[in-house]
């Protein structure tokens, strides 16, 4: 890891500004967005900052209603893999949650995921490089977008 300071990916700041503004009472146990010392052994992940300090992931904690139901993390998945497999969104790069990741690999169609966490108390969402400076809104609909 460089000297730089680690920074977000912009499409992350505003994916997750946009996810607390729907969901104000949110948990956030399970966020995080720069490398704990697992992730650093593992010697690979957008967690980790680049050489210029970017991380390009997000996990956000799957429980948007503090504790109560509906558990409609999955539904929001869906609609972001949705919006990424019509174009309709571009700065995704991969989705992971409840033990199945998705991206443009199989045109967005969901996967088995093999990796040690299964990420079943948080989704985990990857964004490309060319997201770094992109803080467009997102136009997902359970996010306040059309």
């Amino acid at each position: 890891m460089s000297n730089i300071k680690p920074r977000l990916s912009k499409a992350a700041v505003q994916f997750r500004e946009q996810l607390d503004d729907s969901f104000p009472s949110r948990g956030r146990r399970s966020d995080g967005w720069i490398a704990d010392a697992r992730h650093m052994r593992a010697g690979k992940s957008d967690h980790i900052p680049d050489a210029q300090g970017w991380v390009r992931a997000f996990d956000a904690s799957r429980d948007l209603f503090e504790g109560s139901e509906p558990d409609i993390m999955g539904d929001l998945c869906d609609q972001l893999r949705i919006a990424c497999k019509s174009k309709q969104e571009k700065r995704i790069a991969y989705i992971i949650f409840e033990g199945r990741i998705c991206s443009r690999i199989l045109n967005w169609k969901w996967r088995p995921y093999s990796g040690a966490n299964k990420h079943t108390k948080h989704a985990h969402f990857s964004f490309k490089k060319e997201a770094d400076n992109d803080g467009a809104f997102f136009q997902i609909s359970m996010l306040g977008g059309e």
